[in-house]
């Protein structure tokens, strides 16, 4: 019992070094305090499920140092065949005009022009089918309504966007951006202007499905979870259960281990031969 009992307490103090050492390994390569950020909102979403790889309600979702990454965005990762959590391109951070950060896809850089105009290199090798302008097609001097087809996580999306409703709202350069759940741009619903580098505050790294539940319950947002991702927490207790399996199946080869070192010391030792001492002489 007491054998047990120590190599349980083995396997414990095992599990939380690791741990330890992989959050601190995972702060330093962030470059971000704290290191994570919760996904309060359906927005990202891919469905009315959870999904692993892709950003969920109820998701902890690990970020990077936006200075410590490229950004690219959906027309650059359609470019190049570049995807992050189930579509193209990178998912960013920001700080929107009132409330609290956005979570949500980076779709297209805008360059602003002297004259009022917008330049969007990306678009020269995107296909020309998916996307319009009423200012003309040359995407060094786009005006008017740009609209950009098939975004969304299903691809059926059709969005516009007016750009000289930019200028006049006096935005600079940045990134047009997108929720993958959502049917339009954020500009001007969520932010009346572009998404600068300066209002990033750092970029999604990876996902950890559905540990930020704990969070939103403590909130009191648990119909929050049942609305829009009614798997998540069977999901949560599956991996709950797979995880202390593990733990005790690391246990049992532990013991496994000092089992068989016991036996083969048993089997040397009846194994050995019977020593032979020698025997005193009789007197005479």
């Amino acid at each position: 019992m007491e054998s047990d009992t120590k190599h349980a307490a083995m396997v414990l103090v095992a599990a939380v070094v690791i741990i330890a050492a992989v959050f601190i390994g995972v702060s330093a390569a962030s470059g971000v305090s704290p290191p994570q950020t919760i996904v309060v909102s359906e927005s990202m979403q891919h469905g009315m499920k959870s999904h692993i790889g892709v950003i969920d309600t109820g998701d902890l979702i690990v970020v990077k140092d936006k200075n410590k990454v490229e950004i690219r965005s959906y027309v650059d990762g359609y470019n190049t065949g570049y995807e992050k959590f189930g579509n193209y391109g990178d998912v960013i951070i920001y700080n929107r005009d009132v409330g609290n950060p956005v979570i949500h896809r980076a779709i297209l850089w805008l360059d602003l022009n002297g004259d009022g105009t917008w330049s969007a290199p990306s678009l020269g090798k995107y296909p020309k089918e998916l996307w319009s302008c009423t200012g003309g097609d040359d995407y060094n001097r786009l005006s008017g309504m740009l609209t950009m087809e098939k975004l969304g996580y299903g691809g059926n999306i059709s969005c516009t966007l007016n750009l000289d409703a930019l200028v006049k709202n006096g935005s600079g350069s940045g990134f047009i951006t997108m929720g993958d759940n959502n049917r339009g741009f954020d500009q001007p619903s969520l932010s009346s202007v572009l998404v600068s580098k300066e209002r990033i505050k750092s970029v999604a790294w990876f996902e950890i499905p559905w540990v930020g539940v704990f969070s939103m319950i403590r909130d009191g947002k648990l119909d929050v979870i049942d609305k829009n991702v009614p798997n998540t927490i069977p999901s949560l207790a599956a991996a709950v259960l797979l995880i202390v399996f593990l733990l005790i199946g690391i246990s049992f080869l532990i013991d496994h281990r000092y089992y068989l070192r016991f036996r083969k010391e048993m089997e040397n030792e009846i194994d050995a031969p019977t020593p032979i001492f020698p025997l005193e002489n009789e007197k005479e």
